[in-house]
């Protein structure tokens, strides 16, 4: 896991463009600093002020990148900032070299490299390093882009052709790891963040107000190519660029996609047999996707919010580490809640009892008001981005985390996307069903709280439809969500969409918040053999008698405690920000927002008073203000 960024251009560079691009993602990897400066003519491997002397001496990186800033004949860089993981040897260090013709910046863990290792031995490869790095090299040479797709893992990477002058560039299947660029005037500059891209001097800071006015109305998208900056862009997820250099800087290229979701629109009924067949090959496939991300030569731990998603990684990774013969507890790491007035955002109950049930040494973490603003600058800053609220769980968790000196963390994200875990969920799941299989599952999923809305609304659709009125029934549902989508079809199809879209949301965020802290979060329920798998599985194996994630449910019955497998509530990392920003924060929180001059453009767009206006909207502008105050955004109106 790591920070990576470069420039191509058609001219001569600045190379002190590299040094000011390391720094400002020094968080992503703290443990070494690689560079790579070249022409069409010469790669020359250089060192930087965070390069470990073992490891310059061992590469005999003799040269800083400090002694050429002044020189003038590259054309190109690569740099990279490592968060050691995997080989924390100095063969692992990057830029990465292949065959004397490959050079590679590369962010993020290829789990399955090992397995794609042995095949490629098999085929004549060797290799000098055991990193995951040197694996996608060999296997570029050997597939060419179709690597990708042997890929199981999260990555962001650039891949230099000195033999083609060509470069591949590519993003995982969901965008777990973050890869933003800018290209115009024979400039093509790539980083991890846009504040990496900034300090190039090739951009500034201005703000992108189609996109803004966009996050105000329905809030962040993170699974476009548009960003907040005007000009910075993004590779979409299960996207990559292949194109030869002089098209790359002068803008000649497109973004294709490698890899989709293929949903299956089944409307099969419920069968007690084939449900248990389902939850054997999902606990299988979901096991072996924690035991692929538990490779790593530094400690792993897990970070635990209570639920059943958090809960299912905690219990199979004791389960790998007994068949294992490791001793060691696993460590988990959670955010809590303990006084009376912030009780409903609070899930100590379920922490204690897993970590009771399963022996693990828990550790807890609780944020509190006071700190809240100058959390949330830091925040602000690792986003890039106005996002969606205050992120004070996420945050204080991997605080927690790195006060531990733990680097890698396993968590349970992705899981509802896939197995409807929201409660948005059933209604496209009820407007599919037959009248008595709809009487049946109505009158169950009353039971959970908060349902009400959710079961009327599936109702009122399932009645629209079957009456052939899908255009009443479309404009109905996106009156009351107030969605710029159309109602889904079926349940499968909407979960797949889910998972392209508002879960890139919090991959970002998650990204953000692990990184800032220099910790690798990685995210088992998105290993690509299980997303397949549950995009296979019919509808009703995922929702059924009133239980959300019915399938997950049945899968850890038994070996998960009772009350956390089969708990109705769903809280996921809650902060108590309500009560925070209409209590001891409020004057904070309309100081930010007042200040900002971006903010007051876009209420008088839309004539809104903005006291009127309730959380997590009006979230929404504190986050706009205090962005454009921490990056400095340009606006005049």
């Amino acid at each position: 896991m790591c920070g990576i960024f470069g420039i191509f251009g058609a001219s001569a560079l600045d190379l002190s463009r590299a040094q000011r691009m390391s720094q400002v993602l020094r968080h992503r990897g703290p443990d070494d600093e690689g560079f790579l400066v070249l022409n069409r003519q010469e790669a020359l491997a250089l060192k930087g002020e965070d390069t470990p002397a073992e490891v310059a001496e061992a590469l005999q990186l003799a040269s800083s990148i400090t002694d050429l800033a002044g020189a003038g004949e590259y054309t190109g860089f690569l740099g990279h900032r490592r968060l050691s993981i995997l080989d924390l040897s100095a063969r692992g260090h990057q830029p990465m070299q292949y065959r004397e013709r490959y050079w590679i910046v590369f962010n993020g863990e290829i789990y399955n490299y090992i397995e794609l290792r042995e095949e490629l031995v098999e085929c004549g490869y060797r290799f000098e390093s055991h990193s995951d790095t040197e694996v996608i090299l060999a296997a570029y040479d050997k597939w060419g882009v179709d690597c990708q797709n042997k890929f199981n893992g999260m990555w962001g990477f650039v891949l230099y052709d000195r033999a083609t002058n060509s470069v591949f560039i590519s993003r995982d299947r969901f965008g777990v790891k973050p890869l933003y660029f800018f290209q115009a005037e024979g400039v093509f500059a790539f980083a991890s963040e846009p504040k990496a891209i900034l300090e190039t001097g090739c951009i500034g800071p201005s703000p992108n107000l189609a996109y803004i006015d966009e996050y105000l109305r329905t809030g962040p998208d993170e699974s476009t190519d548009r960003t907040a900056f005007q000009n910075i862009r993004r590779l979409n997820p299960s996207h990559y660029v292949h194109c030869s250099l002089d098209d790359l800087i002068h803008g000649r290229f497109v973004q294709r996609q490698y890899w989709k979701l293929n949903p299956n629109p089944s409307r099969e009924t419920f069968n007690t047999e084939r449900a248990q067949e389902y939850a054997a090959t999902y606990r299988q496939i979901l096991e072996d996707a924690v035991r692929l991300r538990l490779r790593a030569d530094v400690t792993v731990g897990s970070a635990l919010s209570g639920g059943l998603d958090s809960s299912s990684i905690v219990y199979l990774v004791n389960k790998i580490h007994r068949e294992q013969g490791i001793v060691d507890k696993q460590e988990t790491f959670s955010c809590v809640y303990s006084k009376p007035e912030e009780k409903h955002c609070d899930e100590s109950e379920y922490i204690d009892d897993l970590a009771k049930a399963l022996a693990v040494k828990s550790h807890k973490i609780e944020p509190c008001w006071e700190s809240v603003p100058s959390e949330h600058d830091l925040v602000t800053w690792a986003m890039d981005t106005p996002f969606a609220n205050s992120s004070m769980s996420g945050w204080h968790t991997y605080k927690l985390v790195q006060a531990h000196q733990i680097k890698v963390t396993l968590e349970g994200q992705g899981a509802d996307e896939q197995m409807s875990g929201y409660l948005g969920y059933i209604y496209i799941y009820l407007s599919t069903l037959s009248l008595g299989d709809l009487i049946k599952e109505a009158r169950a999923f009353q039971k959970v709280p908060g349902t009400t809305k959710h079961v009327l609304a599936g109702v009122v659709f399932n009645v629209l439809n079957k009456l052939g009125l899908y255009a009443l029934s479309n404009g109905l549902y996106k009156k009351i969500t107030k969605s710029q989508h159309n109602l889904a079809r079926c349940l499968n199809e909407r979960l797949a969409a889910d998972s392209m879209t508002g879960l890139v949301n919090l991959l970002h965020y998650g990204d953000r918040v692990s990184m800032a802290h220099s910790i690798e979060s990685r995210m088992p329920f998105l290993d690509y053999r299980l997303a397949e798998f549950l995009a296979s599985v019919p509808a009703c194996y995922k929702m059924h008698n009133g239980w959300t994630k019915y399938l997950a449910r049945l899968a850890f019955d038994g070996l998960l405690p009772d009350h956390i497998c089969w708990r109705r509530d769903k809280m996921g990392w809650p902060v108590p920000e309500k009560l925070w920003m209409t209590g001891p924060l409020k004057s904070w929180f309309w100081s930010t927002v007042n200040e900002s001059n971006l903010v007051e453009y876009f209420l008088q767009q839309r004539g809104i008073a903005l006291e009127s206006d309730q959380l997590p909207t009006s979230f929404y502008y504190l986050n706009l203000a205090a962005w454009q105050k921490k990056f400095s955004v340009e606006f005049e109106r």
